[in-house]
């Protein structure tokens, strides 16, 4: 009769341990969270950006973009060598995940896809520019 009851009382024990592992794992499954970031949600975007754009006509275009918390920006280009090569733009940006558009004021916009610390410039259609000058097409947070 003993035997019986230790062997009894040994089953439960084990399936009360099972039982726990179990809601355990349910329980890690249930806190795993889905992992939703972007650009817009976990960089600051905000802040000064600069670089050297390539030219055809000078040595390149010294740029600074300003990017304010309140979604507007200041860019101001500088055409090395060239006489009156000094402009100024501003305008508001959108951020849609990790594509930047710069609205510009009486001009067309300008995309740029949202790196950490950097931004890459897009071509009209928000394509990445390609070919031997595409690594001249990034500003880099100060």
């Amino acid at each position: 009769m003993k035997k019986i009851v230790v062997l009894l009382c040994s089953c439960f024990l084990m399936t009360a341990c099972v039982n726990s592992s179990k809601t355990n794992k349910e329980e890690k499954k249930s806190e795993t969270v889905a992992d939703m970031h972007n650009a817009e949600n976990s960089l600051d975007v905000d802040g000064v950006y600069t670089g050297t754009f390539p030219a055809a006509d000078c040595p390149g275009i010294e740029t600074t973009l300003t990017l304010n918390k309140d979604n507007t920006f200041t860019l101001h280009s500088v055409y090395i060598d060239r006489k009156d090569g000094t402009f100024d733009d501003k305008g508001t940006y959108t951020l849609d995940k990790n594509l930047l558009t710069l609205k510009v004021d009486g001009d067309s916009d300008q995309y740029y896809k949202v790196g950490e610390n950097k931004l890459f410039r897009l071509d009209s259609d928000k394509k990445e520019i390609t070919g031997p000058l595409a690594e001249h097409y990034i500003l880099t947070k100060e």
